[in-house]
């Protein structure tokens, strides 16, 4: 059944003042505003908070791979140095003995997590009801903002098209092409995201002095979740990426746009690294929103 949105005279009114204020705010933003100093603040800006925002994470990521590498290779040179002292068979008998120590501790284990996410899931539940009527809806907003920005960038539920998807635009020759099936689409989309919201900022500061409050609450809510909204793009293009590394079971394909020649495990390795980055950023900007 077809319905109809009704709305009364105050209403229209209203909706007649922001839609003034917004022309007013745009006109004197392209007009006082040279088109090009705009467009060098915007983008020298968004630049920066992006650089910003995953310089540390970056550097850290670098050198937590360098020092598992480093890991990695000690504890293969010891343990070929274990098996040389002691022997194949008996060194071999102690790992199988420690192997099967760690699988009957697994049960154990798997309940205690269960218990803490329990007790965590009850702890965000008792803090939901704390809440006043606005703040709840407030909340409820925000996670529905971020789902859908998660599916939209992810691909929907079989994580199939979104964001890394977007290069079948250019023919099926550039699909699975390394600038859209890796951290840097992240990269490109999150500026893109930044500078949208830089804009808002500064035709938020040229709107008419007595302005609708519709106005100061739409730009505080923004940059209040901006952080929410671009983690969830990155959780999406994690996701994505993490099926089409294969790790799940899913059949793999290489990547296209390479300057060298890899191996299918060395692609696989690719794609779950660039999911695994993008997950690590979608959590740093979740938290430090």
């Amino acid at each position: 059944m077809r319905q109809t949105l009704v709305i009364n005279k105050k209403q229209e009114t209203e909706l007649q003042q922001i839609l003034s204020e917004l022309i007013f705010s745009l006109k004197k933003t392209y007009s006082e505003e040279d088109l090009l100093s705009l467009s060098y603040f915007i983008i020298k800006e968004s630049g920066k908070q992006t650089y910003n925002s995953k310089k540390d994470t970056t550097i850290k990521l670098f050198k937590a791979v360098g020092k598992f590498s480093g890991r990695t290779y000690s504890s293969a040179k010891n343990k070929a140095k274990q098996y040389n002292k002691y022997g194949f068979k008996a060194q071999f008998v102690n790992d199988i003995s420690n192997t099967k120590k760690s699988l009957s501790d697994t049960p154990d284990n798997i309940k205690s997590l269960g218990l803490k996410i329990k007790e965590r899931a009850i702890s965000v539940n008792e803090n939901f009801l704390k809440k006043t009527k606005d703040e709840k809806i407030e909340l409820i907003s925000v996670g529905v903002m971020g789902i859908l920005i998660f599916f939209a960038s992810a691909g929907g539920e079989d994580f199939e098209g979104g964001l890394p998807d977007s290069d079948l635009a250019l023919g099926i020759g550039f699909h699975r092409h390394f600038m859209s099936h890796s951290i840097i689409m992240g990269f490109i989309i999150e500026f893109l995201m930044r500078s949208g919201v830089e804009l808002i900022n500064k035709s938020y500061k040229n709107l008419p002095q007595d302005h609708h409050p519709f106005w100061d609450k739409t730009n505080k809510y923004i940059n209040k979740h901006k952080g929410v909204a671009i983690g969830a793009m990155w959780a999406g293009i994690s996701a994505h990426l993490l099926k089409d590394s294969g790790i799940l079971g899913h059949g793999i394909k290489p990547y296209n746009g390479l300057p060298v020649e890899l191996s299918m495990t060395a692609h696989q390795g690719l794609f779950a690294a660039n999911s695994t980055a993008s997950a690590i950023f979608a959590h740093q900007d979740i938290k430090r929103s």
